[in-house]
């Protein structure tokens, strides 16, 4: 195989070289095993934490970062962080990445709220008790598709008139103003952060700085204030760049730079439909930061939907399958990539208004574990990967020796060597990355001091279409020697005292494993798939081939020295396979890279959340989850001094020993029954959510819109002299109810329309009433609708008359998202403004127009009384404002309806009823609530327990499943459910909801992190919030 010239000799002049925020130390002495003595970059201000050229260093041992992104207020349940945590150290990951939401603490200027789903303590302690690392990213601009990218409304309407923005002030920047908008924010969070730094015992080992930003005046100046305020505050870990693309954007602004990298972007209409790999991500790293580790902050995990998407986050998942990840990952490593984050690992929900203007409740990801926490297949790749890292350290420094891709036409290999070990691993994939081909191919590798053509024995590598796969050699496990595999390692672990290797491959091809042995051993196999043997006397090297079939073949390689055992496992088995860690003593003891050890692989159970093994290795306690339905047989590989197994906390009965440290025992499930309420025999009760409209109607939650300057330089198109943008008034989120009055008599002509110019976001909605006359919906897709209804004398009254806007506020913009990166990058869509832009009675003159105007937005504002559910909850319909959503409201004397005879007529009704559950403790239950999927011209939102858990937007779409976790919902007790409906049209398709059920949306299973309440919220019912 034909290998081009590594470039590595020019990287090599160029190490040690940093930037003015990169010194260069020694690591200090410390007591954890395996430490390095090499020098190491730092930040100066600790040592804890550093890198090379080649990756990180914590406590003076080198990792691989292997991450995932998980944001807290996206489930909005503190008891159930602890089991993403939990699935993240499953997957073999050693880190998590997290957002945290700048809006959600800071919701007025002078206010910070760090209770309850904003209190970021209980996540920094699962993580540690977990045994994983944390890179917080505390923005302040986050983007993450949540509304106006994380800054609070407070923020977006600051003064100041630059000359690149034609609404608010210059945000982003080291404006004055701006400035002094961060500090509560960051002055509050940044300690928490330094508290839990991994210098304090805590689990934090670095800090992301803005989020994906670019170079221009004040930007810089504003991103180095933001550092400089950090490490005021006690940040001592490496900060973190992240650009978001090739672009030398902020390099020398924090002591890591990075890039973002979504290479197939996010087409779900199209999951078949992938770009190519970009070439240029080595050479770019190796021109620009040479001198620090090669990391991307994000890296896609999957992709996010937007409203009106054909897939789906189905079509999501599939467009970043394992086939993907192997793809796409391995790539990663090929470029010498040993820092990565995975966006997302688990997405969760965009709940109540927390999305922006294009995104839809769910916000799954098509992440490796979905928004009801269920384990998908990408997690079973991410798991397979993550394992073989944790495992084979030699890929955490490796030099590029070249790349093939002219031997076998289409395709590609890269080869990488450590420098200090000689291990090799060649990265073969499509170049097309897209080609369904499968490809026959004869590999040429380094093996010890001379090239093989592998495998040797019979067969052929097959490179799938779609593909990717990955040759090792020279690699040591244990004190034995691996001289190559074709097949895919996984890990290595101690079976009955015996150097152990776990390979994997798909079902049906040939793959090939030589290992370094003096003699030609005895071979002993159990299992089910067939191999074939040689022995190389003169090369010491003992070569095992086969097809791999299912489930998993051990073979004993004996001689009268050592044994070495092979474990053979088909692939989907092996996406099966646990390798949960063993806490090791003292400070940091969870943590794989630093103390714990994994020295058992397990078959069997749906999860394996934590093992404990005592000191004489003869107890074995396993948490996890099973599939509830039947039973489970549970394998265990490792020490063969076992004498008990005990699964949540219950001794195992009937052990059975099946070979030597294999142990096995039958675990039977309770079986429990799940009983589901059906909401269609429910009895719902039924109020008009639209008092506005009639005559004499008054509330003191209408505030006065009397404002006639606003900070938002953006002019209305026309009327005057009110400025009527939402959040002038406090109004950052949710529905909006405008209402203008004017008079008619017979000194003043009838209009002959009403122009309204209403703003809410792509995808919103507004509805318009003349006094109680439906005078339309305006629905067209776009940020802004320009409506001019005609009006006829017979809806007016003599004296006062008012016309009635309901409007959706469909989340702010994100930075860019309309009109993007003018001048310097500077981006100005956050603020564009929400509300009434235009308002003119046709046909009366100037001195004739709206004489007030009044505004509903959610209840208080930004004082907002639900300090649990916070100040994104709820919006201005006046069900909400009156509370009607929440526990404990009187509805007894309600109509009796159902959302599914629904509404006589355009307008907007709320809908109530109760219903128990009674589910099993100890297990894990995902529940959704699923509208029908028929189209109507209808918006709803949907209430579980006084929390906003979902929008259905039927005639765009595509969700109708909004997943409800519990702790949420109550599931050993009552549960009151509200459901707006808002008719936009006449239509009996557009006043009400179909049909609405609750559904068991994926398996049932025993186990879960338990304690999953809802006392937590139980004090934040109507009586405290409204009464």
């Amino acid at each position: 195989m034909h290998i081009l010239p590594s470039p590595r000799s020019t990287l090599i002049t160029l190490l040690g070289v940093a930037s003015c925020l990169r010194t260069l130390a020694v690591p200090q002495e410390n007591s954890f095993p395996g430490s390095s003595n090499t020098f190491i970059n730092t930040t100066g201000l600790t040592d804890i934490v550093g890198w090379d050229s080649y990756s990180f260093y914590v406590h003076g041992r080198r990792i691989f970062l292997q991450s995932g992104e998980f944001h807290t207020w996206r489930l909005p349940v503190p008891a159930l962080w602890k089991d993403i945590v939990q699935k993240a150290k499953a997957a073999g990951l050693n880190a998590l990445s997290i957002y945290i939401h700048w809006h959600l603490l800071n919701p007025k200027k002078g206010v910070v709220d760090m209770t309850g789903i904003n209190d970021l303590q209980p996540l920094f302690d699962a993580a540690k008790e977990a045994g994983l690392f944390v890179i917080a990213r505390p923005g302040p601009y986050i983007n993450a598709e949540t509304t106006t990218g994380g800054l609070p409304g407070h923020v977006a309407t600051i003064p100041g008139d630059p000359f690149w923005n034609p609404y608010n002030g210059e945000i982003r920047s080291n404006d004055t103003y701006y400035h002094d908008a961060w500090q509560d924010y960051w002055n509050a969070v940044i300690p928490v952060i330094a508290e839990n730094q991994i210098t304090n015992g805590g689990p934090v080992i670095m800090v992301q700085i803005e989020n994906e930003y670019y170079n221009g005046p004040g930007q810089n100046e504003y991103v180095a204030q933001l550092r400089q305020r950090a490490l005021d505050l006690g940040i001592v870990v490496p900060t973190v760049i992240n650009d978001s693309g090739e672009f030398q954007n902020l390099v020398d602004s924090a002591d890591i730079y990075g890039i973002d990298a979504y290479p197939v972007t996010f087409n779900c209409a199209d999951p078949t439909a992938w770009k190519d790999i970009p070439t240029t991500w080595r050479t770019y790293h190796e021109s620009v930061t040479p001198e620090i580790p090669f990391m991307f902050p994000e890296f896609q995990g999957g992709s996010y939907d937007p409203w009106g998407s054909k897939g789906g986050y189905a079509a999501c998942r599939e467009l970043t399958d394992p086939n993907f990840q192997r793809v796409h990952y391995f790539a990663l490593w090929a470029n010498g990539v040993t820092a990565v984050n995975f966006y997302m690992f688990y997405g969760g929900t965009s709940w109540a208004q927390l999305p922006y203007t294009n995104a839809y409740t769910s916000y799954d990801y098509g992440a490796a574990v979905a928004e009801n926490r269920e384990l998908s297949a990408k997690f079973g790749e991410l798991k397979l990967q993550s394992l073989f890292l944790r495992t084979f350290n030699d890929i955490y420094k490796t030099d590029y020796q070249g790349e093939d891709n002219t031997t076998f036409a289409g395709v590609t290999t890269t080869h990488l060597q450590n420098p200090d070990t000689g291990a090799s691993f060649y990265i073969t994939r499509h170049i097309t990355t897209s080609n369904p081909a499968s490809v026959p191919l004869m590999l040429t590798v380094a093996v010890g001091s001379t090239n093989k053509t592998v495998p040797q024995l019979s067969g052929n590598s097959t490179l799938l279409g779609r593909d990717s796969f990955i040759i090792s050699t020279n690699l040591a496990f244990g004190s034995s020697k691996l001289l190559y595999s074709t097949a895919m390692l996984l890990s290595t672990f101690q079976l009955d005292g015996n150097d152990a290797l776990v390979v994997y491959g798909k079902g049906s091809l040939v793959y090939e494993v030589s290992v370094q042995l003096d003699r030609e051993p005895a071979v002993i196999t159990s299992g089910t798939t067939q191999i074939t043997t040689k022995y190389f006397s003169n090369e010491k090297s003992f070569v095992v081939n086969f097809a791999v079939a299912h489930g998993i073949t051990t073979v004993a390689l004996e001689t009268t020295q050592k044994t070495v055992v092979i474990l053979i496992a088909d692939y989907d088995t092996a996406t099966n396979l646990w390798m949960p860690t063993i806490a090791g003593n003292g400070d940091l003891a969870e943590y794989v890279d630093i103390k714990a050890s994994a020295p058992l692989l397990i078959r069997g159970p749906y999860l394996v959340r934590t093992a404990t093994l005592a000191q004489t290795q003869n107890a074995l306690a396993l948490t996890g989850d099973l599939t509830a339905e039947g039973s489970t047989v549970l394998t265990v590989y490792g020490p063969s001094t076992l004498t008990s197994i005990s699964w949540n906390g219950k001794e195992l009965e009937r052990v059975k020993k099946v070979a030597g440290g294999t142990w096995q025992v039958e675990i039977v499930t309770s079986g429990a029954s799940v009983e589901i309420p059906d909401l269609l025999q429910a009895e719902w009760r039924y109020r008009d959510s639209l008092p506005e409209i009639g005559a004499g109607f008054e509330d003191e939650s209408l505030v006065f819109a009397n404002h006639t300057t606003t900070t938002n330089t953006f002019p209305p198109y026309y009327g005057g002299p009110w400025i009527l943008y939402a959040d002038d008034y406090g109004f950052h989120a949710g529905n909006l109810l405008w209402r203008g009055t004017f008079q008619q008599n017979d000194s003043f002509p009838v209009p002959t329309a009403i122009n309204i110019s209403v703003s809410g976001g792509i995808h919103f909605a507004a509805s318009a009433w003349l006094n109680e006359h439906f005078l339309g919906s305006s629905d067209t897709l776009l940020a802004t609708n320009n409506e001019s209804w005609p009006v006829t004398r017979d809806m007016l009254v003599d004296g006062e008359n008012r016309i009635t806007i309901l409007q959706d506020h469909m989340g702010g913009n994100l930075a860019g998202q309309l009109v993007c990166c003018t001048p310097g990058g500077r981006q100005r869509d956050l603020q564009q403004p929400r509300g009434l832009q235009g308002y003119y009675l046709v046909g009366r003159p100037d001195d004739a127009q709206f004489t007030k105007w009044e505004l509903a937005g959610n209840y208080g504002g930004e004082d907002f009384p639900d300090k649990t559910r916070k100040i994104l909850n709820e919006g201005g319909l006046y069900a909400e404002r009156k509370g009607w959503h929440l526990p404990g409201f009187d509805d007894s004397k309600w109509e009796l309806r159902t959302p599914f005879q629904g509404l006589d007529k355009p307008g907007v009704g709320f809908f109530r009823t109760t219903f128990n559950l009674s589910l099993p403790k100890n297990h894990d239950i995902p529940l959704s609530i699923m509208f029908d999927d028929m189209p109507g011209h209808y918006r709803s939102q949907l209430y579980i327990n006084g929390w906003q858990m979902g929008k259905r937007v039927a005639n765009i779409g595509p969700q109708i499943s909004f997943v409800v976790h519990q702790g949420i919902l109550n599931y050993e007790g009552e549960n009151v459910i509200g459901v707006s409906v808002w008719g936009l049209e006449e239509d009996e398709g557009d006043l009400r909801i179909p049909s609405l059920r609750i559904v068991r949306d994926g398996g049932v299973y025993e186990g879960g992190v338990g304690g999953v309440g809802v006392e937590w919220w139980k004090g934040a019912g109507w009586e405290a919030l409204r009464g």
